[in-house]
């Protein structure tokens, strides 16, 4: 099955352990092109439960069957694809959580581990990894990944504070199953069969390049640069008023605001960039880092104007 050669998608990825929660977490939001460097963001298709249901968003187990039953062109996730490449290489981590077979050296190694022992089904069973989080062993678990040291990103095993731990294992169980289905690549790692590609990205990157620093109570002035930052790249967005009315004031939080939808519209506008050509990998280090470690893919342009 090929992929839908015009849509592209952006997904804010949280991982609560039960599917009513990650509906409230996971939202997804789609482009489709309609012309040249021009793309339509309407209440249709993959964006339709944005204004039907309650929650709005998706299980990890329903949004990974709606990627291999209409995939897509591009999909842009926003959790760590991989750990760093000191921990794939360390084979006294992989053994803690039952590796037999020495270090995971390798991304593929790790995701698969990672799928096999995580069923995407409800509720999400993290606790074969509880070796990871050990708050003993946080110096070496907690560690970054170049692409985090540039982007600015957390660590992604971190388990407490801005944790990242559930997310990064939960989104590379989504990742083996579309790695597998030989619909999607993985970029930038090696390897791998389809004419999709899922890539990393991560919104309050995005967003620093446009000079927003504290987007996280800001979703209008955040989706205001997202869009800008297309039409600097000479892309233009018809977007439904009401999808727009909607990222600018969902939020999954309590007290303390959390606008997922908001920051899907951020991973969906880098998705479009990519697309155009637009963006570049954040790495920080060695370059080969990328192969191993995966990179968070970020607007090449700077644009603070309006939209």
């Amino acid at each position: 099955m090929l992929p839908s050669a015009n849509t592209i998608v952006g997904v804010d990825f949280g991982a609560p352990q039960r599917a009513r929660d990650q509906r409230r977490k996971i939202i997804a939001i789609a482009a489709h092109a309609i012309d040249w460097r021009r793309y339509r963001i309407d209440a249709t298709g993959l964006n339709e439960r944005l204004l039907a249901k309650d929650p709005p968003g998706w299980s990890a187990k329903e949004l990974l069957e709606e990627l291999l039953a209409r995939p897509v062109r591009i999909a842009a996730f926003d959790f760590p694809f991989c750990i760093p490449d000191a921990l794939l290489r360390d084979e006294k981590f992989a053994a803690d959580a039952g590796h037999k077979y020495g270090a995971f050296i390798g991304w593929r190694t790790f995701n698969a581990f990672v799928a096999e022992r995580l069923p995407v089904g409800d509720p999400l069973d993290f606790r074969p990894f509880d070796s990871w989080r050990a708050r003993a062993d946080r110096p070496r678990l907690w560690t970054k990944r170049g692409t985090d040291i540039a982007a600015g990103g957390q660590p992604p095993l971190k388990d407490k504070f801005q944790a990242t731990f559930q997310m990064t294992l939960l989104g590379n169980a989504l990742l083996a199953r579309l790695w597998e289905s030989h619909r999607y690549r993985v970029l930038p790692f090696p390897g791998g069969r389809g004419p999709g590609e899922i890539i990393e990205v991560y919104p309050r990157a995005t967003l620093r390049q446009m000079g927003l620093s504290n987007y996280k109570s800001q979703p209008s002035e955040a989706i205001r640069l997202a869009i800008a930052a297309c039409r600097a790249a000479g892309i233009t967005l018809d977007v439904d008023l009401r999808l727009m009315a909607l990222c600018c004031r969902y939020s999954s939080g309590g007290k303390t605001p959390d606008y997922d939808a908001a920051d899907a519209f951020v991973a969906l506008c880098t998705a479009i960039l990519h697309a155009e050509g637009a963006c570049r990998a954040a790495i920080d280090g060695d370059p080969l880092l990328k192969g191993s470690e995966g990179a968070i893919w970020v607007p090449s342009i700077a644009c603070t104007g309006p939209a």
